[in-house]
């Protein structure tokens, strides 16, 4: 994918031994772990969204295409992800329609650092933060869990948990390394990756094309 190129990951395949051994926790819709390109690097996940023991699989694929973008492997086919011998975890804190609550999210966050994670991909947010957010985001740093969290779409502020100091904020660019025009912008995002246009696995098994910050975050 040409995003995989313009941020030069391969660059850095050598020296990080592609991401093998790296525990990445994808909090977001889950993800389809029966995909051709990720059920080999899809290693655990929980379901924040049900007290009844429901599956984590991906109902909605957005957390599937952002997996495939992480650590989609080198098998000839298909898509590559940035670092293609990563470990994936599912953690679903956002339903079919992919909205979720508060207290979803957060649960997925002390998933992360409760089960040693060492990122978390937070493809999602709210345009607005509360007390108990903060302190998920502040309990990840104390626990050693670099969160990657995307800026937003709405042209304007940064979203949460990406607006608070401890996370890694990521702001969207084109094939033309301009700032995305619906990307989120502002004093608290840290990186911009490509996030127009970009080719992923996508839940059945498929692929599909997604913009969005969520599409530049994975890159990080």
């Amino acid at each position: 994918p040409w995003g995989l190129q313009r941020v030069n990951a391969q660059a850095g395949w050598a020296r990080a031994n592609r991401g093998k051994g790296v525990k990445v926790a994808v909090i977001d819709t889950g993800i389809d772990y029966n995909h051709p390109e990720l059920k080999r690097v899809v290693v655990g996940g929980w379901n924040a969204t049900s007290s009844n023991g429901a599956a984590w699989k991906d109902d909605h694929g957005h957390g599937t295409h952002v997996s495939g973008t992480i650590a989609a492997p080198e098998n000839g086919a298909g898509v590559v992800g940035v670092a293609p011998r990563a470990w994936l975890y599912g953690v679903k804190v956002l339903n079919a329609n992919g909205s979720g609550t508060f207290s979803a999210v957060i649960a997925g966050m002390e998933w992360a650092v409760t089960n040693k994670m060492h990122v978390a991909n937070m493809s999602l947010g709210a345009y607005k933060g509360n007390p108990s957010l903060a302190a998920a985001v502040e309990a990840m740093v104390k626990g050693g869990v670099t969160l990657v969290a995307a800026a937003g779409n709405s042209g304007a502020a940064v979203n949460f948990p990406g607006a608070y100091p401890g996370a890694i904020a990521v702001a969207a660019s084109d094939v033309n390394d301009k700032v995305a025009r619906f990307s989120s912008r502002g004093p608290e995002v840290d990186l911009l990756a490509p996030g127009v246009d970009v080719l992923s696995t996508f839940k059945g098994g498929g692929y599909r094309k997604l913009s969005g910050t969520s599409m530049a975050t994975p890159h990080v």
